[in-house]
């Protein structure tokens, strides 16, 4: 079943950098991008902010699954706004396993988790300031996103 289509997808993403605008005040924001998935909606999300504000923020991608500590290539400072993006979050693992990967969280005025889509089902104690679509699911059930040429294409749900 498709929950969302590209049109809605977008039409979420631009609402959700508004949202991000509020959260972040005037304070740069610097994007990351969790995986793949995270990161094509980041790239998107990036899109309506660039576009709203005529700037070119920072974007950096990041594998949860890798071992090592993510190191940002430039220097963050104490303004940023470091909004962390993600496809679809269900338990949390993978936003808190990130977030305990970034050396530099001190630096950061603010850091803000972002999800396309919010499921449910949270075990470890992360709530996203940002979220564009609520699909309260059941155990049984996956949320994905598609992607079609590294672009978030659909928002699908599974039942297993």
């Amino acid at each position: 079943m498709i929950l969302l289509d590209k049109n809605r997808i977008e039409r979420t993403l631009k609402r959700m950098a508004y949202q991000v605008l509020e959260e972040a005040k005037s304070n740069p924001v610097v994007l990351m991008g969790l995986n793949e998935r995270g990161f094509a909606v980041a790239g998107r999300l990036k899109k309506h902010l660039d576009d709203i504000q005529e700037t070119n923020l920072p974007l950096y991608q990041v594998d949860a699954d890798e071992d090592t500590a993510f190191k940002f290539p430039t220097s963050p400072n104490d303004k940023n706004i470091l909004v962390i993006v993600d496809d679809v979050i269900f338990s949390g693992g993978t936003m808190f396993q990130t977030i305990r990967k970034i050396s530099e969280l001190s630096v950061f005025n603010k850091i803000l988790l972002a999800v396309l889509v919010d499921r449910g089902h949270r075990k470890y104690p992360l709530l996203a300031g940002v979220v564009g679509f609520h699909a309260p699911t059941k155990l049984n059930e996956h949320v994905e996103l598609t992607l079609e040429d590294n672009e978030p294409k659909h928002v699908i749900l599974i039942k297993k």
